[in-house]
């Protein structure tokens, strides 16, 4: 994919936040590998990223290594501080997305809608942990919803978390049904039927009661959430955050749960 050229102010902003980010030689060695060359050796940090990206910019007629730049400075694997991440990550998107770029949770860039004002930009690249707060959502549960939360859509936002659910069971059971099926492949317990999953040992009875209560929880999770959206157009939908932020607190109960199942060799 080719990225088109980025505003120089916006390169300009953006080489300004980054030089609190990075060392001299840190400059170095992430311009070296991002295939742009460092022409201004003696200038000061901001200075030496500026140049040499607006050089590498206006010579490739493309941000491609700007972007794979700003990808480098922001590899998780350069941090040791989460919320150091996300803060950084953060303040290099309030610029990007006057772009209409984004980095997301896992270091790397997409397309998103352009934002027109400061406060809109702000807003955005804030707007995922300023809305979880402290409701302790799942990692995996904000990443399947990221995109779309971003952009407001919570109906689609409601769609992916509530479909990464039933993915997590197929990859957990290797079963490739859906909804009520699969969870009954997975959690089925009754006479004449063995679970292939568990979080328990189910040597007593209230034992297999939380488990079968378990079970009745993801299907009732399919069919308030999942189901109406998969089927009714989205515009007879009203869907807000309120509501959105329901299925993030109770997809993420479901996430930590399926953490500590274990196969049972029933099935």
């Amino acid at each position: 994919m080719t990225v088109p050229s980025i505003n120089e102010g916006t390169l300009n902003q953006i080489s300004e936040l980054i030089k609190d980010f990075i060392t001299n030689r840190d400059i170095d060695q992430l311009l070296g590998s991002s295939n742009i060359e460092n022409i201004n050796p003696n200038g000061s940090k901001r200075d030496r990223i500026f140049d040499a990206l607006l050089k590498q910019q206006r010579q490739d007629k493309c941000a491609n290594n700007i972007v794979c730049f700003v990808e480098n400075v922001l590899n998780p694997s350069r941090y040791n501080d989460e919320l150091k991440y996300q803060r950084e990550r953060e303040t290099i998107n309030s610029k990007l997305l006057f772009e209409g770029l984004e980095i997301g949770e896992d270091g790397k860039t997409r397309v998103v809608t352009k934002a027109k004002t400061v406060s809109e930009a702000l807003n955005r690249s804030q707007k995922i942990k300023r809305n979880v707060g402290e409701l302790n959502i799942h990692s995996e549960v904000i990443r399947f919803c990221e995109e779309e939360w971003l952009k407001d859509n919570y109906f689609h936002a409601i769609l992916e978390i509530t479909k990464s659910v039933a993915e997590k069971l197929r990859q957990l059971s290797g079963y490739n049904t859906d909804g009520t099926e699969l969870v009954d492949n997975c959690f089925g317990l009754g006479k004449d039927s063995k679970p292939m999953l568990a979080f328990n040992q189910l040597m007593t009875p209230s034992e297999q009661s939380e488990h079968k209560g378990f079970a009745n929880f993801i299907k009732g999770f399919f069919s308030m959430y999942r189901n109406p959206k998969a089927h009714n157009p989205k515009i007879n939908e009203n869907t807000q955050l309120n509501e959105l932020t329901e299925v993030l607190l109770i997809a993420s109960i479901v996430y930590r749960k399926l953490e500590n199942t274990y196969k049972t060799g029933w099935k």
